[in-house]
């Protein structure tokens, strides 16, 4: 495997700082592990085949290496888990809800999401109202598909990217598979329609997904020293 993949002790180095910190709150180690299994290559080859896309080499080896799910930036990774045969991302626990990865198009930045919309509702042969500056079109996307309007919305919303993190009250984190930034990760708001913001590092560089995580495992380490 390409070294610059390699999530060597990563998995070990995350554990020792969890077990740090249940010290420094006087508990004892959890009965539970802190990580998902890892996935086999074949397991990865079949959620990939299902989403007809590949994921990016960073996540795909951590997934790997690693595990499926476990502690991560903020709160907690999503879990990629196989649910009645069929894969997706699931946080909190919420096998029922999981996040199915759309990989028929490009990943829509903040800035390009408005024209997105636009372009969706005249495909549909509707002409676009004034737009609402928290929620863009979605009225209109609840006129033009009815009940499924908000699912359509936010379903677009997502189309090429992956929830990846939950960061705690509404807060989430993304990864970039489909488009020109792919691999990168994303930071969302909990307001409605807010931006989707690039994680950057101390110099502006936007993270990737590996760069973002060894970011937070090391100033969790800091923090255990």
């Amino acid at each position: 495997m390409n070294t610059q993949m390699d999530w060597s002790a990563v998995r070990e180095r995350v554990i020792a700082v969890e077990e740090a910190g249940r010290r420094a709150r006087g508990r004892g180690s959890s009965r539970y592990p802190t990580f998902e299994p890892v996935l086999t290559c074949a397991e990865i080859a079949e959620a990939e085949a299902q989403f007809g896309v590949a994921l990016p080499d960073e996540y795909r080896a951590f997934l790997a290496e690693v595990g499926a799910g476990g502690p991560g930036p903020a709160l907690r990774l999503t879990s990629l888990r196989r649910i009645d045969g069929k894969w997706g991302w699931v946080w909190d626990g919420d096998e029922n809800h999981p996040w199915l990865l759309d990989s028929s198009g490009p990943f829509v930045e903040t800035e390009d999401w408005a024209d997105q919309q636009i372009a969706t509702l005249r495909a549909a042969g509707y002409e676009p109202t004034a737009r609402d500056e928290d929620e863009d079109y979605l009225d209109d996307y609840r006129k033009v598909f009815g009940d499924d309007g908000e699912e359509v919305w936010h379903l677009e919303r997502g189309r090429g990217a992956i929830l990846i993190s939950d960061n705690g009250c509404g807060m989430t984190g993304w990864l970039i598979v489909v488009g020109p930034h792919r691999g990168e990760v994303r930071d969302r708001d909990c307001a409605i329609n807010p931006p989707f913001e690039p994680y950057v590092d101390a110099n502006g560089n936007r993270h990737t997904f590996r760069t973002w995580y060894l970011e937070w495992l090391e100033q969790r380490e800091k923090e255990a020293r």
